[in-house]
């Protein structure tokens, strides 16, 4: 057993990447146990047991691009392309991209933001290593990207509307402009500083949580009514394409839209019981009414955000948005396993805090990749392997994860999880009591030697005797040891 206790200005991105690695199958597909920490839901709680590759992990193609790009290997190359060229040609039969669902699973086949995440995972691997594939590869990936775009028309005719999604909205945004760029097809170019334009217009909302300070309505129409802003995670999907804009059309007003928004969300942050600081969830808003609500809150999938204020950065220094970005990369320090992922969440006192979802994870890679110095030894340890049984570990629920096996469990008495899954399947399944009628676990998806913690009000034990493992904790209990130790 060995337990992370030292505190580091920021993550090990490789040990990131290998961990993401591990979960891609051999057509390029992202697997994973699609966990949203933001809302709390995952496709077990819609009785959906999809565990196959989902759209939202495709910022994982531009995180392995831009590194490729930058320390070139063959491994690399090879990995990258069957992750990006699985994402371009999974459609379905009505153009969007196939696996939207996420943490509903394949119980849903539709949706803006899944379509665009998985065109901004390909046009960001482009723009990174594009050269690295052949001609025709790049002019197929293009294509995939503009046919989902016209298949994405069915929400609000292609243009931003009330009552569309902001984040989703500006999402499409970033496609278009980056698509334009990649391609030089400008069909869209008289259409994307007028989009902004308008989400401006219809979502933005300044004085929250300061007059320097610019939310978004997570639906405009929303401000008329009453409704929440957007979480502090999605911002990124409005900050990106809100700079590269600004460089494109020479609009400096854009630019600062852009820098107002990372305000609000450095300065809506809180500090949590590590002294950690912490994105905030939302604030609902009301004319002149203003709440905030900062937890139940992720902590893996704060990269689109970092990503967007490394685009303002880079576009001029500013020490208090610095100052919170590497707060920010303390907090992913903090919360990251010997194995690779970061605790998902806190607040929610269920699977939502420790399951680790590959979609939040690959838009972390993204970030910790573009905005870090990557090792030497990167490639070497993306494909190297790692032996260690790793467990995240909180009074009500665990993540299990060893070789291809991963599990979620309650400590003993403590709730009925008993979910079941495999890196290389895409589905999961979940074990039941040997008192009902229901068949047993299949043997595919046991795991020798499953470690049962019970939940003391001292701390955390395990039953039975100790196991080679890397045990992390989180939640206000820590971790004794076997239970019948001195």
């Amino acid at each position: 057993m060995r337990e992370q206790d030292v505190l580091k200005d920021a993550p090990d991105v490789a040990s990131l990447a290998r961990w993401m690695r591990s979960w891609v199958g051999d057509r390029g597909q992202i697997r994973g146990f699609h966990n949203h920490s933001v809302w709390g839901t995952n496709p077990f709680t819609f009785l959906d047991f999809t565990s196959g590759h989902q759209a939202f992990s495709a910022p994982a193609t531009a995180a392995f691009g831009e590194a490729l790009g930058r320390r070139f290997d063959e491994r690399g190359l090879e990995l990258w392309r069957r992750m990006m060229l699985f994402q371009a040609l999974t459609v379905q039969d009505d153009g969007q991209y196939a696996h939207i669902g996420f943490q509903v699973g394949e119980s849903a086949t539709s949706g803006l933001i899944h379509n665009m995440a998985g065109s901004i995972g390909l046009l960001e691997g482009l723009a990174a290593a594009g050269g690295h594939l052949a001609e025709a590869e790049r002019a197929q990936i293009l294509d995939a990207v503009r046919a989902n775009l016209d298949a994405c028309t069915v929400y609000g005719g292609g243009r931003p509307t009330a009552e569309g999604t902001c984040n989703q909205e500006y999402a499409r945004v970033w496609v278009k402009l980056r698509y334009t760029e990649l391609s030089g097809d400008d069909r869209y170019d008289s259409e994307i500083a007028d989009d902004l334009d308008d989400l401006i217009r219809l979502c933005s909302v300044r004085g929250i949580p300061d007059a320097d300070s610019a939310g978004t309505f997570r639906v405009g129409a929303d401000r008329e009514t009453g409704g929440i802003l957007e979480p502090a995670e999605y911002y990124g999907l409005m900050v990106v394409p809100l700079m590269l804009a600004s460089r494109r059309y020479d609009r400096p007003d854009f630019a600062e839209e852009a820098r107002a928004i990372c305000r609000h969300v450095a300065r809506s942050a809180w500090t949590d019981e590590r002294g950690l600081t912490r994105y905030h969830r939302y604030w609902y808003v009301d004319g002149d009414t203003q709440r905030i609500s900062t937890t139940p809150m992720l902590i893996a999938g704060m990269g689109l955000t970092l990503r967007g204020i490394d685009e303002v950065l880079a576009d001029g220094p500013d020490d208090e948005l610095a100052d919170f970005r590497a707060r920010c990369l303390r907090t992913y320090a903090e919360y990251q396993t010997p194995a690779g992922y970061f605790a998902s969440a806190t607040g929610w006192h269920n699977e939502a805090d420790v399951a680790p979802s590959t979609a939040w994870h690959a838009h972390d890679l993204m970030a910790l990749v573009h905005g870090t110095e990557l090792p030497d030894d990167f490639w070497d340890r993306v494909f190297g392997a790692h032996d260690r049984r790793s467990v995240l570990l909180s009074d009500r629920a665990y993540w299990i994860e060893d070789d291809v096996h991963w599990a979620i469990m309650s400590p003993w008495t403590a709730g009925d999880l008993s979910i079941r899954g495999r890196k290389d399947r895409d589905t999961f399944t979940r074990e039941f009591f040997a008192w009902t009628d229901k068949p047993a676990l299949p043997e595919e998806f046991a795991m020798p030697d499953v470690p049962i913690f019970f939940a003391a009000d001292d701390g955390l034990y395990l039953i039975g005797d100790e196991q080679q493992m890397d045990v992390t904790t989180i939640g206000p209990l820590s971790y004794r040891g076997p239970v019948g130790a001195a």
